[in-house]
């Protein structure tokens, strides 16, 4: 998982691979350092997410309550095949806005031989 900061005092997160069972326990744990190191809105891009299951949608969840509780705001971008699938299934998509926003990205450092 990726954090960026983007103008406005928004948190960008970047998930990859697979949103499950196994890495939602350490997700909330990032997404708790999200809510108390920031005081904007976060984004979660969720365009490398393989698979989500619903353990990575309580976590979802869970940060867009915590969020609302802060006067804050979540939204999802990125989200494709079978994690828009259950998150639609669960309608969740109808709670969390879902959007296509243009992210960007800082570039990593070069590495230096």
């Amino acid at each position: 998982m990726n954090i960026y900061k983007q103008p406005g005092d928004v948190a960008v997160v970047v998930l990859e691979g697979e949103f499950d069972a196994v890495s939602a326990p350490v997700t909330r744990t990032e997404f708790e350092r999200v809510l108390t190191e920031g005081g904007g809105d976060v984004v979660v891009d969720l365009s490398g997410v393989t698979f989500m299951d619903s353990s990575g949608a309580g976590a979802l969840v869970f940060l867009h309550k915590r969020l609302v509780g802060l006067k804050r705001t979540l939204e999802l971008i990125g989200v494709t095949g079978q994690p828009h699938d259950l998150l639609a299934l669960l309608r969740i998509t109808n709670v969390i806005p879902v959007n296509q926003r243009v992210v960007v990205r800082p570039e990593p450092p070069e590495e230096r031989a």
